[in-house]
């Protein structure tokens, strides 16, 4: 196949560390075509901010239970956690601005390896006492504490642990068995990170995503979730293209799981394929695996 004989070029400058990718695997019609790994046994790696996409399918799993809503207000469920005087900003924050990293904060906050991660116990308390200086929508800032937020929502609407809720839900339907996540403080899951999947586990996921929510005839997430999630939901005329917790690929049809150092679930769905890439390099990996994509569709 040229489509083999392609992906197969590429893999030749991978071997010379150019650049340095772990794992990488391709499914199209449902089936594996090319299935490649640096190392020697396929290993769970930290899958980076491919864990909020996890969480966008936690989101739609969860409106589709009743459990909670697109346009709920959060601080309705963190009256707690709240400042005394909330600003209206804050008080006007809903699922959707959490999805859309919209949510109107003036900074990213701490997360991964920063230094005031290491002294914070109680992010819950720490995200509402920040300042929400523009109003919900106004502007795209990525925030890996919207993705925390909207874990723990989803979490205390359910009334018991994520990782449980996941399960159930997700992950066994997936024949991902006993996955492993990295918790806050307080016991929550990282959620906008530390997830740690196989390059088998990236394209189960994956394949689920092309095949509209569903996994070998199982139901995990509904299509009509998966239309929003997946499209573009920030104003046009923005030069971010972002859905709920995805990327909108350049072609403006097509989308990605994407994590830092290069960790990819490229969905393709006018070619019926998933791209799964794992790799330890902080160079433009998407950008050398897309042209390639691009020249395979002529």
């Amino acid at each position: 196949m040229e489509l083999e004989k392609a992906f197969l070029q590429l893999l030749e400058t991978v071997k010379k560390g150019e650049p340095v990718i772990n794992y990488f695997q391709v499914r199209q019609h449902g089936k594996t075509i090319l299935d490649w790994g640096r190392l020697p046994q396929k290993t769970r790696l930290n899958t980076w901010s491919v864990s909020k996409s996890f969480i966008s399918v936690a989101a739609g799993i969860a409106m589709d239970e009743g459990l909670i809503s697109i346009d709920e207000k959060l601080c309705d469920s963190f009256q707690e956690a709240l400042p005394e005087n909330p600003s209206a900003n804050l008080t006007e924050l809903t699922v959707r601005h959490l999805l859309t990293m919209t949510t109107g904060l003036e900074y990213p906050l701490f997360f991964a390896d920063d230094q005031e991660r290491y002294v914070t116990e109680d992010w819950i308390r720490y995200f509402f006492s920040q300042n929400f200086c523009y109003a919900p929508q106004e502007r795209f800032l990525y925030s890996n504490f919207n993705t925390y937020m909207l874990s723990c929502l989803i979490e205390k609407k359910a009334g018991r642990d994520m990782m449980e809720y996941l399960k159930e839900r997700v992950f066994l339907p997936l024949k991902i068995l006993s996955p492993d996540w990295t918790r806050c403080p307080m016991g929550h899951l990282h959620a906008a990170n530390g997830l740690y999947l196989t390059i088998d586990e990236f394209g189960n996921f994956g394949q689920m995503l092309l095949d509209g929510g569903v996994f070998e005839g199982q139901r995990i997430v509904s299509e009509n979730y998966l239309e929003m999630a997946t499209k573009n939901q920030l104003p046009e005329e923005w030069s971010t293209k972002y859905g709920f917790q995805f990327w909108i690929n350049p072609d403006g049809v097509s989308y990605r799981a994407d994590g830092k150092y290069g960790q990819y679930i490229i969905v393709l769905p006018q070619m019926d394929m998933v791209v799964a890439v794992q790799s330890l390099d902080g160079g433009d990996v998407f950008g050398k695996v897309w042209e390639l994509i691009e020249k395979i569709k002529g």
